[in-house]
């Protein structure tokens, strides 16, 4: 076999396994005999790569970058499966027979790796960082050990994140909210929350600002939910009081309930409908509450909070305003409103909540001094753009370096805030999701590379050719330019301007090599349009009555001269043949 077949082979099962993926968090997310043979599927297909080891023969041969890969996919579904197991009902795990065919296939296939791989306990650390002492325990395996089963909430996995399985399907903690069950939890909800990792709380404010779980009224102080397990439990211990003076005093330590449960719990309801009705522009489930888990109630609403106004963004403008209306009045109603100046601010992405819950985050559209906004970007854009804080001040406002650096930061403060985004760091490469740290980090380099090139070329005008600074520019609006979701956002959304901005650095630069910007709404373009100004195509998500070009990707350029052979074509999102992928 050719290796042009290997590509298109691989091509094809990357989309099948997009669809997969799309159609099981569907099933998953519903209680049924389908969703118990997908986790049992999952839990083998887990139970095979477990064993792959770097340092083991023959997979040390491979590249590393395909092992780093793999180790992804694998500590992936690690955390996937081990979610959907923390998430089930109560004793649901243990009586099924997922749990004891997994147990004993886990160990047979323990007794299995001992034989084939020695006693090589010592393992590598790797991607995730997991370092591996020997077979790992399979997500809904018993734990054996002589202090006796551990509890889910108390087992998260080993790559120091919370996991998902703390959330609820319905945005709810898994063992309940507020001091029920977090003081054995937080510390595993600090390892995976840090800088590195996609959950990291600089942008939901210092957690040192929020309200402690006292018992006294305030704002949500009505939601009880998180103290029906704690106030049955101390009814038992009562009861056991009469025959043990001893178990009479513990029943009388009762955590209080968190006065911030039932805000969390109106928010996660107002998302549930969010995503129920507007299934166009976003999916049926969020990647970000799997990525992002939040364990207290504080932690809950923030988090919820930034999911709802990041999916708003997608939305076209007459329904992304009403439903931030409808997200003020949650919080009003919680005793929590919304700062009347942020409620206003249209550069406001995501408005903040009193008592340091969730700050502002705001990114700014239209960019009326653009030395200004360039001056105060991060120390590391203005060195890869080869100019210094000081030098920006004497760029003329015409200068396209200037745009590109608030661009940039913008990117990767959006980057930051919404995991449901992907990137194509590539014209020919799929869409892949920024979830992922490893697509993030090449993400990030790939822009820094495409900052400096272009930044040159402009720096060099007398060296380089009008067309090889139109393409230097060309190559940095790709991976700008190109942040998009796998169900492509409304023409009229936020985010359609955003794009619109980063296009519209080109205009001067493609004017001065002769050529000129493709300006035909989405609404009308054929398929005579996308064959002369789109490269490779993207699937994207909709019915057969939508438009053939759901989003732009890459700005496509056309030259002025009709005659002439372009040089320069962008790439776009279409309407899957048939209707809904």
């Amino acid at each position: 076999m050719s290796g042009t077949d290997d590509g298109v082979r691989a091509d094809a099962l990357t989309v099948c396994l997009g669809e997969f993926a799309e159609a099981a968090a569907e099933v998953l997310g519903t209680p049924s005999e389908c969703r118990e043979v997908v986790l049992d599927a999952l839990s083998r297909c887990w139970d095979e790569l477990r064993w792959v080891g770097r340092h083991l023969h023959p997979y040390a041969n491979d590249p590393a970058e395909v092992y780093d890969r793999f180790d992804s996919a694998r500590a992936s579904l690690e955390r996937g499966l081990w979610a959907a197991g923390v998430a089930a009902a109560p004793g649901d795990l243990g009586n099924r027979d997922l749990g004891n065919d997994l147990g004993n296939r886990n160990r047979s296939a323990q007794d299995h790796g001992a034989q084939d791989h020695g006693e090589q306990d010592h393992g590598g650390e790797d991607r995730t960082g997991q370092e591996h002492a020997g077979p790992e325990p399979a997500p809904f395996e018993a734990d054996t050990s002589e202090e006796g089963p551990a509890s889910a909430t108390q087992s998260p996995p080993d790559d120091g994140h919370v996991a998902p399985g703390q959330v609820a399907p319905d945005g709810d903690g898994a063992g309940g909210t507020g001091a029920e069950g977090s003081e054995d939890r937080t510390g595993a909800a600090a390892d995976g929350s840090g800088p590195d990792h996609p959950a990291g709380s600089s942008v939901t404010g210092p957690t040192g600002d929020q309200p402690s779980s006292s018992g006294d009224d305030g704002p949500g102080a009505g939601a009880e939910a998180g103290a029906e397990t704690s106030a049955g439990a101390g009814a038992e211990t009562g009861a056991e009081a009469e025959t043990s003076a001893g178990a009479g005093a513990e029943a009388g330590a009762e955590p209080a309930a968190d006065p911030l449960a039932g805000f969390a719990d109106a928010l996660g309801a107002l998302e549930r409908k969010l995503l129920a009705e507007q299934i166009r522009f976003l999916p049926p489930t969020t990647q970000s509450a799997a990525v992002r888990p939040a364990v207290t109630a504080a932690e809950r609403i923030a988090a919820t909070w930034q999911r709802v106004h990041m999916a708003l963004l997608r939305l076209p403008t007459h329904p992304c305003d009403e439903w931030r209306a409808q997200a003020r009045e949650v919080a009003a109603a919680a005793g929590l409103a919304v700062p009347a100046e942020e409620a206003s601010d249209p550069n406001v992405i995501v408005p903040g909540l009193p008592q340091g819950l969730y700050v502002a985050q705001r990114v700014r559209l239209a960019l009326p001094a653009p030395r200004m906004a360039a001056k105060s970007v991060a120390r590391e854009i203005h060195e890869r753009l080869g100019i210094s804080p000081e030098a920006v001040m004497e760029l003329p406002a015409a200068d396209p370096r200037l745009a590109w650096a608030v661009r940039a930061e913008q990117a990767l403060r959006l980057v930051d805030l919404d995991p449901e985004l992907q990137v194509a760091v590539f014209p020919d490469s799929r869409p892949a999701g920024l979830e992922s740290q490893t697509v993030r980090m090449s993400y990030r380099q790939r822009l820094n590379s495409t900052l400096e090139g272009a930044a040159s070329a402009v720096a060099g005008e007398g060296e380089w050719s009008a067309d090889s600074r139109l393409g230097a520019a060309h190559s940095l609006d790709m991976v700008l330019g190109g942040l998009m979701h796998k169900r492509p956002a409304a023409p009229d959304s936020w985010w359609a301007r955003w794009r619109d901005g980063v296009s519209e650095i080109l205009d001067p630069l493609a004017d001065s090599a002769g050529y000129e910007r493709v300006r035909i709404p989405l609404a009308k373009w054929q398929p005579s349009h996308v064959e002369a100004y789109a490269g490779k195509t993207i699937p994207g998500v909709g019915a057969i009555e939508e438009p053939l070009v759901q989003w732009v990707v890459w700005t496509p350029l056309r030259p002025r001269d009709k005659a002439a052979r372009n040089e320069h074509r962008g790439r776009v999102v279409i309407r899957p043949p048939k209707g809904y992928r």
